[in-house]
């Protein structure tokens, strides 16, 4: 016993200059930028991206993208008349761009197929070319059209009795103009060509107009 006794009071001045390891916290405010909540968020808020690949910091920023894809729109302007003596066929891919709710522009092919039979002859026209267009919508559901367009033409004239051909080539210039409804993403106009070229592939006076976009 009385060895044990010795032993602890030659321990007992090690355990009382033992030191304890604490750890102390201090409040701080959200928006500290000792927060290291904060910190981690804003790292993740930087990192994430919208569909377009515009960070989301910069949105916030009123950075403005200058190409944006999902204002993208894809079409066609269609077209089809059928008689005994005529027929006329129409095809237009096109590719454009909603700049804003009251405008949309871009580009396209067109390709036209007519035959029509008068006083003994045949008259065979295919047209290939491209054109510009724009469609102006000063309320939702109104739209104004404009499209200028150059086709290049090669036609043929066919004798019934002779089978004889005058055979005609050469570039077709159109200017579309004209105004109807916009239903979704779609539009049914009335137009006119206002340039009238002999070889026009447009009609003659106001024709119906029908484009669809996606």
């Amino acid at each position: 016993m009385r060895s044990l006794y010795i032993l602890f009071l030659w321990l007992l001045p090690l355990f009382a200059g033992a030191q304890v390891i604490t750890y102390d916290t201090i409040s701080v405010s959200p928006d500290d930028p000792r927060n290291i909540h904060r910190a981690n968020k804003s790292r993740n808020f930087a990192e994430k991206e919208t569909s377009s690949g515009i960070r989301r910091g910069e949105i916030e920023k009123g950075i403005t993208p200058l190409f944006d894809r999902s204002k993208l729109r894809f079409g066609a302007n269609l077209g089809l008349s059928v008689s005994s003596n005529y027929t006329r066929l129409g095809l237009g891919p096109q590719v454009g761009y909603q700049f804003n709710r009251y405008f949309m522009a871009g580009a396209g092919i067109n390709y036209y197929y007519s035959k029509a039979r008068t006083s003994g002859y045949t008259v065979k026209d295919n047209l290939l070319g491209a054109n510009l267009f724009s469609y102006f919508y000063p309320l939702s559901f109104i739209t104004v059209f404009v499209q200028p367009e150059t086709n290049y033409i090669w036609s043929a004239l066919t004798s019934e009795t002779t089978d004889e051909t005058i055979s005609h080539r050469g570039l077709v210039p159109s200017l579309i103009v004209g105004a109807g409804f916009r239903l979704g993403r779609s539009h049914i106009t009335l137009n006119y060509d206002l340039i009238q070229d002999d070889y026009s592939p447009h009609p003659d006076g106001v024709y119906l107009g029908v484009s669809a976009f996606f």
